[in-house]
């Protein structure tokens, strides 16, 4: 946190000042770390440490982009919309001139 207005960041020490008075202090009337980002920033922090790592050796991180990738499972906003019409409104096919329409 002391990055944010130390120099670390920025010659500018007060750049990030607001960021660092609203999670530390609150602002404007909301309170302190509202969202609490603080409460998950060293599990985020050691996880950012793995992707660097691992972005480092391109093979790997190839390797694991194209993983992700293929287990992202098929996503096509039309196979979305219909699923939603089918398992969560229970809209019903209505053919009028070869189109089908929901009611």
């Amino acid at each position: 946190m002391t990055q944010l207005i130390n120099g670390a960041l920025s010659d500018d020490h007060e750049l990030f000042r607001e960021i660092y008075e609203a999670l530390m202090n609150g602002y404007g009337g909301n309170r302190a770390d509202e969202y609490y980002i603080l409460q998950d920033f060293e599990a985020y922090a050691a996880a950012q440490n793995d992707v660097s790592a691992l972005y480092k050796n391109k093979e790997k991180w190839a390797r694991s982009a194209i993983i992700n990738v293929a287990q992202s499972g098929k996503f096509s906003s039309d196979r979305t919309i219909q699923q939603y019409a089918d398992e969560i409104w229970n809209l019903k096919k209505l053919s009028i001139l070869n189109a089908d329409i929901r009611l």
